[in-house]
């Protein structure tokens, strides 16, 4: 899962508490959220696809085995290596891995029709749980835990695509369940997805000494001209957490647990900057001014209250409220802005000379095709009724922004918890493209402690469940024949290729949203077990 731009806004500011991996570090642990290292390798590799996948998928397992012993020798780990794939995700995700495998579909048709030279290549939808490639990963589970003598460790933990969850999620339960281990030791967590920043503050009060590991995107230069690209960073996130937490407080040391749990507000406050499971709001967007509008707001209300957001496990939903109405009086106002700026976007000349050329115009598309936002007109009265015309499909009753805004709440709800402990619910989702806006989210927010959660659903779908919900029509191949066959003889309607996009308040078209047909993920379930 990710925050869009956040590493980005870590460089630009705590650039200081990003260091070059010197090898001399005394590191004990070495946690590998390991499915972007599949990504990587394949992209190096495509050039060389000829077809013949069962070749070209040794050479990438190949690839995967080559790049983690290559991670090894860097950070000479003493004690215990986790290699995490993803296994089966929540539904919340799943909608995410829906959207995006559509988009990825969507591009390749847009790259046939710019490059006369476009070639066809292996399918990288077979990186999801399930498919033939993903239980070839089998290999690389053999090679590492067969004997973690030869990497100077005293044990090894391959966990592949059968065993449910998060590869990131995987290692931070392994890290809750192993609190005296990590206690004192220095572990270190490889990967890519910027909110395994959070995941990392959030785990301090286990394991103190935590560090993150990736190297650095090749932008990196001109966000932070210190940084180089391509090189061996370490995130000091202890270091991140005392700045933060002095800055949460007013640049006091912290004492209190109030003062303390600050940490918990900050990640908090980041889901309203949207994330893999709920979007982001117009008004507070992490390219522009978000944070440090969501940060302002906090100074002036939760600060100032010497209250909490939340204490790492609830929601003081008493204290979001006040956050929240500080920040939607001037909603209208951070959403003009934003206009402004897109304007600007919207004039940028952009080359097309090169196939890359073209196909980044593309990807701009979002600020150059903005119909939809000129249709909402926020200069003009009615602009909030007309948000919910144009982006949700309806006519804004008080019942629909109700539905609404109360499976928004549920998402912040869902969402804290997952960061913190586990998944309240596998089958929850956030229903809708965009969030309702502020000056209504508020309305609908408890005055009493409560949980939006009776029960706990810890039953995680099956692969081919999975599968079935996620992949797009032209994918479908990579199931199980029987299901392939029916799924598209019986439910052609879920998988539709004409789709729209709704890209408004988005800078590129992979933020875009895709209105995609409704599947009943019990409906589903039922389908797929009585083929099996």
């Amino acid at each position: 899962m990710g925050i869009p731009s956040y590493f980005s806004h870590i460089v630009r500011e705590y650039g200081h508490i990003i260091k070059k991996y010197e090898k001399n570090k005394q590191i004990n642990n070495l946690y590998m959220d390991s499915n972007s290292i599949i990504y990587d390798c394949l992209f190096k590799l495509l050039d060389n696809y000829n077809g013949d996948d069962e070749k070209f998928e040794k050479k990438i397992i190949e690839a995967v085995i080559s790049k983690i012993e290559m991670y090894i020798s860097i950070i000479q780990p003493t004690n215990c290596l986790y290699i995490a794939f993803d296994g089966v995700a929540p539904v919340a995700k799943m909608e995410q891995q829906r959207n995006r495998r559509y988009k990825s579909y969507l591009e390749k048709e847009i790259k046939k029709q710019i490059d006369p030279n476009y070639k066809e290549t292996w399918d990288r939808t077979a990186i999801t749980p399930g498919t033939k490639f993903m239980n070839k990963l089998k290999k690389i589970k053999t090679h590492f835990e067969k004997n973690p003598k030869r990497y100077n460790l005293n044990k090894v933990i391959v966990s592949l695509a059968d065993e449910k969850g998060e590869g990131e999620h995987k290692i931070f339960q392994y890290i809750r369940d192993n609190k005296s281990q990590h206690k004192k030791e220095k572990t270190v967590i490889y990967g890519l997805d910027a909110d395994l920043i959070m995941l990392c503050i959030n785990h301090l009060t286990i394991s103190k000494h935590i560090y993150l590991y990736r190297e650095t995107p090749e932008f990196i230069k001109s966000i932070n001209s210190n940084l180089e690209p391509n090189k061996d960073y370490i995130l000091d996130i202890p270091k991140m957490a005392q700045i933060l937490t002095k800055k949460l407080n007013n640049y006091k040391q912290p004492s209190t647990t109030i003062e303390k749990n600050k940490l918990y507000d900050y990640i908090l406050i980041c889901f309203f900057l949207g994330n893999d499971f709920m979007p982001h709001f117009p008004a507070l967007n992490i390219r522009t001014n978000g944070i440090n509008i969501l940060m302002s707001a906090y100074e002036n209300t939760i600060v100032k209250k010497k209250t909490n957001l939340t204490d790492g496990k609830k929601i003081f939903w008493n204290e979001i409220r006040e956050l929240l109405e500080f920040i939607s009086k001037s909603e209208e106002e951070y959403i003009r802005e934003e206009y402004k700026l897109r304007g600007r976007l919207e004039k940028r000349m952009l080359p097309t000379s090169t196939v890359k050329d073209k196909f980044n115009k593309f990807q701009s598309i979002p600020t150059k095709k903005r119909e939809i936002e000129y249709l909402i007109d926020i200069n003009s009265v009615g602009w909030e009724k007309r948000y919910y015309n144009y982006l949700f499909d309806i006519e804004p009753t008080k019942e629909w922004i109700q539905r609404i805004c109360i499976n928004y709440l549920e998402g912040l709800e869902w969402t804290m918890n997952y960061y913190t402990e586990e998944c309240l619910d596998w089958k929850w989702f956030y229903h809708y493209k965009y969030p309702p806006l502020l000056k209504d989210l508020i309305k609908y927010i408890p005055y009493w402690e409560t949980s939006f959660f009776d029960k706990k659903n810890q039953k995680s779908v099956h692969p081919n469940v999975q599968l079935s919900y996620v992949l797009p029509r032209n994918s479908l191949h990579l199931l199980p024949n029987k299901i392939h066959k029916k799924l598209l003889k019986e439910k052609p309607h879920y998988y539709n290729n004409n789709c729209k996009a709704y890209w408004a308040f988005c800078r590129y078209f992979w933020e875009s949203h895709i209105d995609l047909p409704h599947i009943d993920i019990g409906e589903l379930e039922e389908f797929v077990e009585n083929i099996s």
